[in-house]
């Protein structure tokens, strides 16, 4: 379950990265703050399933533009060029799609485009 360190990390880096006020509201930051000030570790069920809502909210707000685009852009791209080399006999282009290098720089070529 979670831990007060745990949390303490998430508060932290949320509040460096100035996204803690703009991605919680008032509610959830409250929610968040008195269950690192108040449990060693969170034991209950129902407090766990609002603190992972939370935190996934933060994780979102915490990613970076690229890595949003690595995600919908560089993956999708190297499964498409991974199609099209199967089609032409390269067998081992079907690892393509697992490789995150390969999608990185598929993004980061596609970034850089004029």
């Amino acid at each position: 379950m979670f831990t007060r360190i745990f949390l303490k990390r998430w508060w932290k880096r949320a509040l460096r990265r100035r996204v803690l006020y703009s991605a919680l509201n008032e509610e959830d930051r409250g929610y968040l703050f008195l269950s690192m000030r108040v449990f060693d570790r969170v034991r209950s069920v129902e407090v766990c399933k609002i603190l992972v809502n939370i935190l996934a909210r933060l994780r979102d707000a915490l990613e970076t533009p690229f890595r949003r685009r690595l995600e919908t852009f560089g993956i999708e791209r190297a499964r498409y060029l991974s199609a099209i080399a199967l089609e032409w006999g390269h067998e081992r282009a079907g690892g393509w799609v697992q490789e995150r290098g390969f999608a990185r720089y598929l993004t980061m070529m596609d970034v850089n485009t004029i």
